[in-house]
């Protein structure tokens, strides 16, 4: 030992250790170079030690230190990957049909069009017709004018037992004057037009037809145009081989459904004579139905049928007979007159009085002898006969004798029936 020999136990634990060294290096070669290789750094200086003189032992190099360091294994490295938060990705929303939409968009454009068409089809028509344009609702154009053609026709009878009037646009009056010598029929049309030639030519397709026997071959029914809330009353066609009827019909062009020119109407006015009324030995049957217009009768005793849709309806210096029924859809019913109920107060007969909108407004003599049936849905009614009509939520109503002082009550029914308004009974000034 002290003269510098090396101990073969000492020689074989230094070549064990080169040996590991080396083996360390060959393992951690590939690892450094993929972790490392990018890597830029300073190279420390290497410190020079002198050998002994009996034997070099290489130390192992800076690199091989670097080699031997610790490095996270793959192991580590996957558990540390995994067991991180994993972010939902969202789920892609399904995209809708386009179909529906295209079929809804054809669908429509064909509704359109028909719609289109038939108005340009209308109105093509409309102009050939009568050489302006037409408007719904009223008139043909903004540059036309009101023409009116006027025309009288007498009365050829001797009597009147009958009477039927049919007029779809227009006004109707009927009218007893006491000082009148000759009973007629005037008549009124009335049309828009853009000149007078097309005037005229519209006054050619709207017919008046006037039926008095012996000359009437057929029956004269009014057109079926009922309209809802129209009092359900109907008017039966008279016979024109019977003595004594008057049977008056107007047929006005393009006056049907929603599209309709109203700016054409026919106005019926008639005279009638007491003379004439008293010679048929029997009271008048007066049935009227005007669609769109106002009714006033005047001076007329009978059993009066009136139904109107749009427009007030007038009935002054009237005796109604039993059987009678006024009424309107759309306006104001008022009746003046007298109630004739049969003489034998155990006698049933009804009076009607209707309204759907509008008022009710009734005048009768003090001495009326009659059971009241009066309602309104919406609505009051005033009375100027000691009645004590009862109320509940917005509707009115009575039922019981109009004239309480009556010594013998009367089975005649008067109704008074409104659906929305008021109903007024007033007594007559005697």
């Amino acid at each position: 030992m002290g003269n510098g020999r090396i101990r073969p136990e000492d020689d074989g634990y230094r070549r064990r250790k080169r040996d590991e060294v080396r083996y360390n290096e060959e393992e951690y070669a590939d690892e450094y170079t993929d972790e490392y290789e990018n890597e830029e750094y300073e190279e420390p200086p290497v410190r020079r030690v002198r050998p002994r003189a009996t034997q070099r032992i290489q130390q192992p190099s800076h690199y091989a230190q670097r080699a031997q360091r610790a490095y996270p294994s793959q192991e580590r490295r996957s558990t540390r990957t995994t067991s991180s938060t994993r972010v939902a990705r969202p789920r892609p929303r399904r995209r809708r049909s386009v179909w529906p939409v295209l079929l809804g968009g054809c669908a429509l454009g064909i509704f359109f069009a028909v719609v289109a068409a038939a108005v340009v089809v209308f109105f093509t028509v409309r102009t050939a017709q009568t050489g302006g344009v037409p408007i719904i609702g009223g008139g043909l154009g903004a540059s036309t004018q009101t023409f009116k053609s006027d025309a009288t026709q007498p009365i050829t009878l001797s009597s009147l037992a009958q009477m039927q009037i049919c007029n779809k646009i227009g006004n109707v009056s009927v009218v007893v004057n006491p000082n009148a010598d000759t009973a007629n029929i005037q008549t009124t049309k009335i049309v828009r037009a853009s000149s007078k030639a097309s005037a005229d030519s519209e006054f050619n397709r709207i017919n008046v037809s006037v039926q008095q026997p012996p000359t009437g071959t057929q029956n004269v029914a009014c057109a079926s145009s009922t309209t809802s809330g129209t009092p359900t009353t109907t008017i039966t066609p008279a016979p024109t081989t019977t003595e004594g009827t008057l049977l008056i019909n107007t047929t006005i062009p393009d006056s049907n459904g929603l599209i309709h020119d109203t700016g054409d109407a026919v106005d019926i006015k008639i005279t009638l004579t007491p003379k004439l009324l008293a010679s048929a030995g029997a009271p008048l049957q007066l049935n009227i139905q005007a669609a769109l217009g106002n009714v006033t009768v005047d001076g007329i005793s009978g059993v009066l049928n009136i139904i109107g849709s749009s427009g007030n309806v007038n009935v002054t210096h009237a005796t109604l007979i039993s059987g009678s029924s006024i009424g309107t859809a759309q306006g104001n019913v008022t009746f003046n007159g007298i109630i004739a109920a049969p003489s034998d107060p155990t006698t049933q007969s009804n009076f009607v009085i209707r309204n759907e909108t509008g008022t009710v407004d009734v005048t009768l003599p003090g001495t009326t002898n009659v059971v009241l049936s009066a309602n309104t849905n919406v609505g009051t009614i005033h009375s100027d006969f000691p009645i004590n009509a009862t109320s509940s939520g917005g509707s009115a109503s009575y039922r019981g004798p109009l004239n309480t002082s009556a010594t013998t009550q009367s089975a005649a029914i008067l109704t008074l029936d409104v659906s929305t308004g008021n109903i007024s009974i007033h007594k007559a000034q005697s």
